[in-house]
Formats: C-alpha cells, sequence, structure tokens
C-alpha cells in the first residue's frame, strides 16, 4: 500500500483506503476551501455533486471504493440484501444497539454487492463451490465431517446447502482438530489435485486462524485467483473471504458485514445464515485486455461500473472517458492528466485519486499511465 502511494511505511499495517463519502470512513477532499470531508461536501449540495438522477435513486453517493492490500486473510463473510438490510437496521435501533457497539451487526440500511479488480495477483474464497464437488470433498475428509455430509446428501438444493453449512458451525475444538489431521495428510497424499488443493487451503487458513471454523468452512467455497487486469464480482449473499494481494474494490456504500468464520469478531449466526444465497454457485472472472484504450466493467447492480483507460494507447494519445455523474478516479500507474470543460487540468500519479462532480460534463484523458473510474451506470 506505502509503495503504491508513494509514502513511506510507518511499521503500521495499512490494509485498506476509503474513497468515498460513507460517513464511517470518508475521503478527505482537498477543496479551494481546504480539507473537507467528502461526505460534507456533498451534503453541502447534493444536487451539484451527484445529479438528479443520481438523487432520486439513491440520496447518496451510491458506491463506495477501497484500496485493499491483505496481507493475511481477512474474515469470511456475507453481505445481507436490501431488504434484510433496512430491517435489520431499523431493527438494531429500536433496541437502541450503538453504531460502535462490538455486537453490532447493521451499520446502515444498504446492500453491499461488491467486485474486485487486481492491481497485483489477488486470491481470495468467492462463492460456493457446484454442489457435487462439496459432497466429494465432505466425504473424502469424512469423520466429524460425516453429519455435514448426510446433511447434504438427504436435502436437495437450498435446505441441504443450509444444513451442511450449519452441521459444520456446530464442530467443537476437538472435532476441527480432527479435521484438521486428516486435511494434512490428504493435502500431501491424495491423487486428486481438487482434494488436495482444497484441503491445503484448510491447513494454511488454520495455521493463521488456530481453531477457527472457517477454515473448515472453506472446504465449501471456490477459491479463485486474479492476475493483474482480471475481475471478480460477488453479488448480495455470496460468501467470501480475500487472502492476499493488492486489489481496487469497488462496493455498493455499505459498512454491513456478517462473518462466517476467520475472525475474531462477532458472528451473527442467524444473520448470517439468512443472508446467504445458497443457490449460488462459483464465480465468473472478467479481464481488461492489456490492448484496449477503454475496457467497461459493469456488473449487475445498479450502484456502479468501472472503466479502466490507457490513453496513451489512443491515437493523439487523448480520449474520453466512458460515463457521467459523480466519478472516482484513480490512478494505477504512470501519470494521467484529466481535463473538463468546467475545470481545469488536474495531473495524477500512481496512488492518486480524483471525485468528479455530476455537473462536470465529459472527461478527457491525456498521458502514460492506467487511470480506473467509477461511475453510476445509466438504466
Amino acid at each position: 500500500m506505502s509503495e503504491f502511494l508513494g509514502s513511506a511505511p510507518d511499521g503500521a499495517p495499512y490494509a485498506e483506503l476509503w474513497l468515498g463519502a460513507h460517513p464511517t470512513g470518508p475521503a478527505t477532499a482537498e477543496t479551494p476551501n481546504g480539507p473537507e470531508q467528502l461526505d460534507r461536501v456533498i451534503s453541502g449540495d447534493t444536487p451539484r455533486y451527484l445529479g438528479e438522477d443520481v438523487t432520486s435513486r439513491f440520496g447518496q453517493l451510491p458506491y463506495l471504493v477501497k484500496l485493499l492490500a491483505p496481507a493475511r486473510p481477512l474474515s469470511m463473510q456475507v453481505h445481507p440484501n436490501r431488504q434484510m438490510a433496512i430491517a435489520g437496521y431499523q431493527e438494531e435501533e429500536r433496541r437502541g444497539i450503538p453504531l460502535d457497539d462490538p455486537q453490532r451487526s447493521f451499520k446502515d440500511e444498504h446492500n453491499k454487492p461488491e467486485m474486485v479488480y487486481a492491481i497485483t495477483y489477488f486470491e481470495g474464497l468467492v462463492g460456493f463451490r457446484a454442489r457435487e464437488e462439496i459432497a466429494l470433498l465432505l466425504q473424502t475428509v469424512a469423520g466429524p465431517l460425516r453429519p455435514a455430509s448426510d446433511a447434504l446428501c438427504q436435502s436437495p438444493g437450498e435446505q441441504g446447502m443450509q444444513s451442511t453449512l450449519e452441521q459444520m458451525l456446530e464442530l467443537n475444538a476437538l472435532q476441527v482438530k480432527e479435521v484438521l489431521e486428516t486435511t494434512t495428510k490428504l493435502a500431501d497424499t491424495h491423487a486428486n489435485p481438487t482434494i488436495r488443493a482444497a484441503c491445503s487451503t484448510v491447513n494454511e487458513l488454520s495455521r493463521l486462524y488456530p481453531q477457527d471454523i472457517g477454515a473448515v468452512i472453506s472446504l465449501m467455497l471456490n477459491k479463485v485467483q486474479l492476475q493483474p487486469g482480471q475481475l471478480v464480482f460477488l453479488g448480495d449473499g455470496v460468501p467470501h473471504a480475500y487472502l492476499g494481494g493488492f486489489g481496487l474494490e469497488v462496493m455498493g456504500n455499505s459498512d454491513n458485514v456478517l462473518r462466517l468464520g476467520l475472525t475474531t469478531k462477532h458472528i451473527d449466526v442467524p444473520s448470517m445464515l439468512k443472508a446467504l444465497d445458497f443457490n449460488s454457485s462459483g464465480f465468473a472472472v472478467e479481464t481488461a485486455p492489456s490492448d484496449q484504450i477503454t475496457h467497461v466493467f459493469e456488473p449487475a447492480t445498479p450502484e456502479y461500473a468501472l472503466s479502466i483507460t490507457r490513453p496513451h494507447l489512443a491515437v493523439g494519445g487523448t480520449t474520453t472517458l466512458p460515463g457521467h455523474g459523480p466519478r472516482v478516479l484513480v490512478c494505477l500507474s504512470g501519470q494521467v492528466t484529466t481535463t473538463t470543460a468546467a475545470s481545469n487540468a488536474e495531473t495524477v500519479t500512481r496512488g492518486q485519486s480524483l471525485f468528479v462532480s455530476a455537473e462536470e460534463p465529459a472527461i478527457q484523458v491525456t498521458g502514460c499511465g492506467s487511470l480506473a473510474q467509477i461511475f453510476v451506470p445509466t438504466h
């Protein structure tokens, strides 16, 4: 993170940099009046900064951008859909649970579909494996996982998947230890590469999170490995855990996180089970072609889209960014200069970012580098 931002490391962990207007961690905007929190800038003149369309549809900047650099696996988690977020937030407000209470599950009324664009190699656990693959893994490990395996075989569809996870969540420390003894052997000796790889992941996670049930639950999840320029999208209800690497994360403007494991924080099991989409499986990776001037990632969510632009590939070295409305620009490499009709030219180097208001017309960019733009798609 420090290398990317061009700052000197101070020895403290630096895993996330938030670039957005969420009230729990707003970015600082350099304005003509000096530094101001971005959420306050926007609320001071919402029609100007967000535009009528985004204001009427969302009432806030609908996305949050993060630079993400996990040195060790982050918590295994899932995000609720919008209806569940509203109900959960209002119920915890009614009960008077402070927002900073460690037992609080819902921090706002918004859902949090998210995606990760790999700046360097990036890996994580994303989505449930195919049912047949989960069954194979559970049957092979067996031992304390037999009840989970039986639950999957006895109940079809979503109920079987949920029952399997519930059985795993009931494992005690001795049973987890027994599972790890088996996965350690299988990772070295089994002939099936899928089984070896899945058991190796369990073992790696258990070394970092001893006796944590999340390591065992990883048997149910896919491992995704992104090369620079690749992206994976996670809709509401998709379980995931980011394991390592450096990436640009774009998500709905929410801080609602329900954890499954790999954490010392509060695990709200009933809410987590309700939030999970047990019908979902697999994941899709999209790649930005390295020879394309601009590539747009537009996932199946109304809150945001992402464009990656390399202006030096354009004829004359100048191109116009797609999209409009409130935009966050992040320079991913080199140096890029942005120009609009309503403002002076702004030059950003790797690690620097700009917020562009909805009143600004099209943005022209020049320079030798790559620029990420997060914007609200038109639907």
